[in-house]
């Protein structure tokens, strides 16, 4: 999982490999809190978070874009106040929003953390490869940003080779790649501003933006 995404944000082109990401000259820093079964516990977000943070005060990394595919588990203030520090330290979080195909304006909880309204996330939710909002991906007028790419994703895959798979967590670093496209093309943004660039460039389609804001 964490494999596959990190190639729709990063992979290398050029080098007849299948898979290019969307900004292919990123640099990566993976913080791992699931296990292979996809479980894991908040507080364990709350350390990956906390680490980010950490590292990026330290000028170890210039982490401008955070791709957080993966959510649920109920709302946590522990979990906002970490990603609160995030975005105080100019860090911008992209977060999936769900593959229940429920509305997350009537069960946000079910939706968390991509569906707390905090100015530094941006909620993903999954498109098909014909611009309609996927059967699977959750929504929201008021809790969902936007849409992007979410099924039959081909992207790299753990012990080489490519896989297609598909979900909310595919959609996250299309737009987390952007994202950092766009930071990189001009670092002294804001991450309010790189936000506002990305949800206020993205095309206009009726099917999706009825169920998103």
């Amino acid at each position: 999982h964490g494999t596959h995404v990190s190639g729709t944000i990063g992979a290398v082109g050029n080098n007849s490999n299948q898979v290019t990401g969307v900004n292919w000259v990123s640099s990566l820093l993976g913080c791992k809190f699931l296990n292979g079964a996809g479980s894991g516990q908040l507080s364990d977000a709350v350390e990956c978070i906390d680490y980010i943070v950490a590292t990026k005060a330290a000028g170890s990394a210039d982490i401008r874009v955070s791709s957080n595919s993966w959510g649920g588990g109920g709302q946590s203030n522990a979990l906002l106040d970490a990603i609160q520090a995030g975005s105080d330290a100019g860090i911008l979080f992209v977060i999936a929003a769900g593959n229940s195909g429920i509305d997350n304006n009537c069960l946000p909880a079910a939706g968390f953390p991509a569906s707390e309204n905090v100015d530094t996330i941006i909620s993903v939710a999954a498109t098909t490869q014909t611009d309609g909002l996927a059967g699977f991906s959750q929504f929201g007028s008021s809790t969902v940003d936007i849409g992007a790419p979410g099924t039959a994703i081909l992207s790299t895959w753990t012990g080489g080779g490519t896989n297609s798979i598909q979900g909310t967590s595919m959609a996250t670093p299309h737009v987390a790649g952007v994202a950092a496209l766009v930071a990189g093309a001009n670092p002294s943004l804001s991450i309010d501003q790189v936000r506002q660039i990305v949800l206020c460039t993205g095309d206009d389609v009726a099917s999706v933006e009825t169920v998103t804001t």
